[in-house]
């Protein structure tokens, strides 16, 4: 039952994010300190940050419909969610800093990676 929940947590999670970015990329890294006030920089947001997120929300919602494909689907989604916090770690450690907003969105990525990898099933 958790791995379920787990999925469409993470797929809301996801799919906010994605949201968010389509609709107010203003707003989406304003706390990073990126502005995005060009046209080109909304575009690029709205890209990266709003059409991948709801792509994969929507696999995820997807795996919940195909068991036959879920582990699959899952591990890649799970692997790429891991992948964003170690992409913090590594520049904390390049850098020598790791401010609040990262470190709490890489503990967000973390959660969410266990979350959509507790859905794998054993077979």
């Amino acid at each position: 039952m958790l791995g379920t929940i787990g999925v469409l947590l993470a797929a809301l999670f996801f799919g906010a994010i994605g949201m968010t970015a389509m609709f107010r990329p203003h707003n989406l890294l304003k706390d990073f300190g990126i502005e995005t006030t060009a046209v080109d920089s909304r575009n690029e947001v709205r890209g990266i940050y709003g059409g991948f997120p709801i792509a994969v929300s929507g696999l995820l919602l997807f795996s919940l419909t195909r068991p036959d494909l879920s582990n699959g689907i899952l591990f890649a989604l799970a692997a790429c969610s891991a992948g964003m916090a170690i992409g913090r770690i590594i520049s904390a450690i390049v850098d020598r800093h790791l401010g609040k907003i990262p470190l709490l969105w890489g503990m967000l990525e973390v959660i969410v990676a266990f979350l959509i990898a507790s859905n794998i099933t054993a077979r």
